[in-house]
């Protein structure tokens, strides 16, 4: 049987990167094109009803869910109304598929027990980009946990070799650039939908370790390639603006670490809760006492799996006081 897939693109407010995104996504021979279009602003939605392609399917959302319930929705479509797609690929509006990366995965022969496929994604420049390297779950493989006390972020994300080898490995998780899932496990209810709660970040990484822990595969397959025109991490620094970012990454990432750490999250909390604390050095020094309030509203919140708040009411944060 052959991989009808289905590429979903989560856009909001990029419309110049969008139009990139799209024009270099429908080179290539997907079986239909998903836009979830998170009510922009900046003439995205004009321009989306203005193409002629019998291949895309667009969505004005009445409000920004954020990329996570952008995601969820465009999951849902593929599965419930494009019965004969057998593969979806989700990415944002600032990346897209390098020439003849649907041909290479097509080519590729997935067992039935893989139920996610990661790409290898680039920056612009060529560089691996870091945001977008897969991951082991130190918690599951002894080795990585090892690694991770000795060598950090290092020791749990694949190494550059696994960039350069044309042979698939198994990973835990991965992020929503070039991420393939096989259709028929959201159909089937095997698997969980992405978190629409959580707005942005650790979306994906959560998604994959729950995709995971149902006993299905995930593989980083480096022949499969997207670049990614990412600009959020300023030197690969936890260093986020506008600054209500701060909210969803702290708040987030304490879910992920309670997916990812089990038992183990007491202990994760010990060591991870004052490290970002101590990231307001990397901001100025007019910033830092909003940083630290943010940070900790956010901290509080995840402590509470609390996920109460509007959109509005997270950008209201990072305002400047007064």
């Amino acid at each position: 049987m052959g991989k009808n897939t289905v590429a979903v693109i989560v856009t909001f407010n990029r419309l110049d990167a969008l139009k990139v995104t799209l024009d270099n996504t429908l080179k290539q021979a997907f079986y239909k094109v998903v836009i979830v279009n998170n009510c922009s602003t900046d003439g995205t939605g004009d321009w989306l009803d203005g193409l002629d392609e019998n291949r895309l399917i667009i969505t004005h959302c009445k409000e920004n869910q954020g990329s996570a319930g952008g995601f969820r929705w465009g999951f849902v479509y593929a599965a419930e109304k494009l019965q004969d797609a057998n593969w979806l690929v989700c990415f944002d509006d600032d990346a897209y598929p390098e020439k003849g990366m649907l041909e290479a995965f097509q080519a590729i022969d997935i067992a039935e027990d893989v139920g996610g496929v990661a790409a290898a994604v680039y920056l612009p420049s060529g560089q691996i980009s870091e945001m977008n390297r897969p991951s082991l779950n130190p918690f599951w493989h002894v080795r990585t946990l090892f690694s991770t006390i000795v060598q950090g972020r290092q020791g749990f994300h694949i190494d550059d070799a696994a960039y350069v080898s044309k042979l698939p490995r198994e990973v835990d998780a991965s992020s929503f650039v070039g991420f393939f899932v096989r259709l028929s496990l959201i159909r089937e209810r095997q698997i969980n939908l992405p978190r629409a709660e959580l707005f942005i970040y650790a979306d994906d990484v959560i998604f994959a370790l729950e995709m995971r822990k149902a006993c299905f595969k995930h593989l980083f397959v480096p022949t499969l390639k997207f670049r990614h025109d990412c600009q959020t991490l300023i030197e690969h620094r936890d260093v986020y603006y506008p600054l209500w970012r701060v909210y969803y990454t702290f708040r987030n990432r304490l879910e992920m670490y309670r997916v990812t750490a089990g038992i183990f999250f007491p202990a994760v909390l010990l060591v991870k809760i004052p490290e970002w604390l101590f990231n307001v050095r990397y901001y100025k020094a007019n910033e830092r006492p909003q940083f630290l309030k943010i940070a900790t509203k956010a901290i509080w919140d995840g402590l509470r799996r609390n996920y109460s708040l509007k959109h509005e009411q997270v950008a209201a944060l990072g305002n400047p006081p007064g």
